[in-house]
């Protein structure tokens, strides 16, 4: 950018002296010069209503942003607000340029500052200020858009996007991440943050309509038939939804990993539906590809355990002088389920403990809270299952891990 500055020449016809002066200044890099003039020329009246005075301010500011961010800066303290001079410069001169004389240099002039806004976005959300995040990503988008650069419009809406759901900011959220539905994003992230939302607000209409569109925009995404093959599925429309979820598969199936993985994921979606025999079915198959695995496992243990909780709920609502022995029968059904989770959470606590020490920091940390889950977990369904003594083992480890053992 700043070469593509440097390399700016305009004839010197009809100018007054500052703007030339201020040119030439430019050319030497003599900014503090330059923007002296510049300033000046901007507020005389021969030249203030002139789309080039614009244009050369917005150009001389932003050559003074890449200055002050270069390594050894010559004008480091010269505009601290450079920015928001380069952003108003640039403005003025689109208002002013009817023509459109100095469009591509004003088009470099907003494709600079454009960027500087989002680094700074990017800074604030990373630092937890995600009102001025969102302030300064807004702005952002303003400037790209008058590059039509799109991917980093794009990227200020994301960051705009996951500021406000980052303040619980629901409709800001919406409005962000809509606006990236429609440029075509490919961010697996957008389409699915919206449907959650709207499938929890109940209006599946909308979330139907996420998921049509992420199918669309990204045809290629297994991810994006898993979240149609939800949406039908969530509107009792099951044919079409096993036939998406079919369709992920088979985009899948050359890489056993992969398929095995979106086996699990089919799974979890087919639970969801109550369509549990399906929802074994796939977890089975994909421990057969792999049987060493922690997903299949957590998964069919989950889904066993929370069946058991469903029966041991229903039981516990039955009257005490009920005499039917729907009481005993539910109940008795609970404990087999509690039964036959504890072998896929012990294969999954297993896993965990061959496969954490060599794990990097950040898996480590989602393995240390997956294992407490599944010796949760397990605690209950050994108490459940009358065995005491496997509970107590578990309890002690439970509380080794609380206070900063294994």
């Amino acid at each position: 950018m700043i070469v593509a500055l440097t390399a700016l020449t305009f004839g010197v016809s009809a100018q007054t002296l500052n703007v030339q002066s201020a040119i030439q200044d430019l050319k030497k890099n003599y900014l503090n010069k330059a923007k002296a003039e510049i300033d000046a020329a901007c507020e005389h009246e021969s030249t203030k209503d002139d789309a080039k005075t614009w244009c050369y301010k917005g150009l001389i500011y932003a050559r003074i942003g890449g200055d002050a961010q270069s390594k050894k800066p010559k004008f480091k303290n010269l505009a601290p607000d450079w920015a928001e001079q380069a952003y108003a410069a640039a403005i003025e001169c689109k208002r002013l340029d009817t023509k459109n004389e100095y469009a591509e240099e004003n088009k470099s002039v907003f494709r600079f500052v454009g960027n500087e806004y989002y680094n700074r976005a990017t800074k604030a959300y990373n630092e937890e200020q995600y009102a001025e995040a969102i302030q300064l990503a807004d702005k952002g988008v303003e400037m790209f858009q008058n590059t039509a650069d799109k991917n980093f419009t794009e990227e200020c809406l994301y960051i705009a996007g996951i500021s406000a759901r980052a303040l619980n900011d629901t409709e800001g959220m919406k409005k962000y991440f809509s606006r990236l539905v429609r440029t075509r994003t490919q961010k697996s992230i957008v389409y699915r943050t919206l449907f959650n939302q709207y499938h929890q607000e109940g209006d599946n209409d909308k979330a139907m309509s996420v998921a049509n569109s992420y199918s669309k925009n990204c045809k290629d995404n297994y991810d994006a038939d898993l979240l149609l093959a939800e949406a039908y599925l969530n509107n009792n429309n099951l044919e079409k939804g096993k036939d998406m979820l079919n369709k992920a598969l088979e985009k899948t199936k050359d890489s056993v990993a992969l398929y095995s993985q979106l086996l699990c994921a089919a799974a979890g979606i087919l639970e969801n539906t109550q369509d549990f025999e399906g929802a074994e079915a796939r977890y089975n198959e994909s421990l057969t590809l792999t049987p060493d695995q922690f997903d299949a496992n957590f998964g069919m243990g989950k889904m066993i355990f929370n069946r058991a909780v469903d029966k041991l709920t229903a039981a516990n609502a039955i009257p005490p002088d009920d005499e039917t022995g729907i009481y005993d029968k539910l109940f008795a059904e609970s404990k087999d389920f509690f039964g036959r989770s504890i072998g896929y959470f012990t294969a999954a606590v297993d896993y965990i403990d061959r496969n954490m020490p060599n794990a990097n920091a950040a898996l480590k940390g989602k393995m240390q809270a997956d294992l407490f889950n599944c010796l949760q977990a397990l605690k209950t369904c050994y108490t459940r299952s009358d065995m005491g003594t496997e509970a107590l083992a578990v309890s002690k480890r439970m509380e080794a891990i609380q206070n900063g053992g294994n």
